[in-house]
């Protein structure tokens, strides 16, 4: 089982008492249900009438190619966010396995569909902990990341600020001023990591974030972002929006909007409120009623995406780790024999 692997990544490399044994498989299934209602209640409360809105647009098969790719664009673009979640963990401890760190961030990526905040935290720092990451090197490295998503997503958001925002888009130079110093003097976002550790009194990682893993990091974060954009441009161009034109709004407005809908919390997951920010962005380049179908969309191929790469992550992770074990356990069998043929 793939959670089962994910939860208690070492049960199948030593022997475990079989009442712990049936206590972890009935926790995982619990957690397997749980995460897969939450996930096909998810898709199932998107609108997938907007699809039939594209496929009257034009020709069944360009619209079938362009939402492949937008569909491939969301897939990528959070993949590329992983690596830079990636690179600011590895720095903060010893070395993990690839497999392990894609257990760690994919069960935490898709809990997030679980109602509530709690559950899919507990689950995240369970798995984290059961896969070699210490608690404060969760907590740092999350935080580093979530705060590198939210400066180079509203940095990205300036693309379409001047279009969209008018004069008042010189707010957004503000998130980017940050960046650019965590860029220019990434030694401080260290010191202000241990602070904010010692400020929680929780102890501090075995090591800390070095300047080229800052700068890694702000390029992976950007790139994802840059990639994730291309699939509302698509989205837009399938609507009969102008390609050149919609380009750097759709890149731009949806980091923007994103973040808005994330700084949103009393709304779960920014719904409404980063359709809004996209709607009126799209107006820019469609009518209002096409703007608007562009922006439910996007929440739908969003969504599918997040839930097809994490099925997908932890699906193949599970194949190398059992295959992996196989090939660890052959060999093991093969030292013994022929440690038994020399005894004889």
């Amino acid at each position: 089982m793939i959670l089962d692997t994910a939860l208690n990544p070492d049960a199948a490399e030593r022997p475990a008492r079989p009442w712990r044994r049936r206590l972890w498989r009935l926790v995982t299934v619990a957690f397997g249900l749980i995460v897969t209602a939450a996930v096909a209640r998810a898709l199932a409360d998107q609108d997938w009438s907007v699809v039939a809105v594209l496929l009257r647009q034009r020709d069944g098969t360009q619209i079938g190619l362009l939402l492949a790719a937008a569909l491939l664009a969301a897939t990528a673009g959070p993949l590329l966010g992983m690596l830079s979640w990636r690179t600011v963990l590895l720095e903060l401890g010893p070395p993990v396995a690839l497999t392990r760190v894609v257990r760690v961030f994919f069960v935490g990526f898709l809990a997030k569909y679980v109602p509530g905040k709690v559950p899919g935290v507990v689950a995240a720092v369970k798995v984290a902990t059961a896969n070699g990451v210490t608690l404060p090197r969760m907590l740092v490295a999350g935080t580093l990341s979530t705060l590198l998503v939210h400066l180079t997503g509203l940095t990205v958001g300036l693309l379409a600020g001047a279009q969209v925002l008018g004069g008042r888009a010189a707010w957004l130079v503000l998130p980017a001023l940050p960046l650019l110093v965590a860029v220019c003097w990434p030694g401080l976002v260290g010191r202000a990591a241990a602070l904010v550790l010692r400020l929680l009194r929780r102890p501090e990682p075995a090591g800390s974030v070095s300047g080229r893993a800052v700068r890694v990091a702000v390029a992976w974060q950007t790139l994802s972002w840059l990639v994730s954009g291309l699939h509302l441009w698509l989205l837009a161009v399938a609507m009969g929006a102008a390609a050149g034109r919609a380009l750097p709004l759709c890149v731009g407005a949806f980091g923007l909007a994103t973040v808005i809908g994330v700084l949103a919390v009393v709304v779960p997951d920014g719904l409404g409120v980063r359709e809004a920010v996209l709607s009126g962005a799209l107006a820019l380049v469609l009518p209002l009623p096409s703007a608007v179908a562009v922006a439910v969309a996007s929440r739908l191929v969003t969504t599918v995406g997040e839930v097809v790469l994490g099925g997908a992550a932890l699906g193949v992770m599970e194949a190398v780790h059992r295959r992996s074990s196989a090939s660890d356990a052959a060999l093991v069998r093969g030292e013994e024999s022929d440690g038994q043929v020399d005894r004889a």
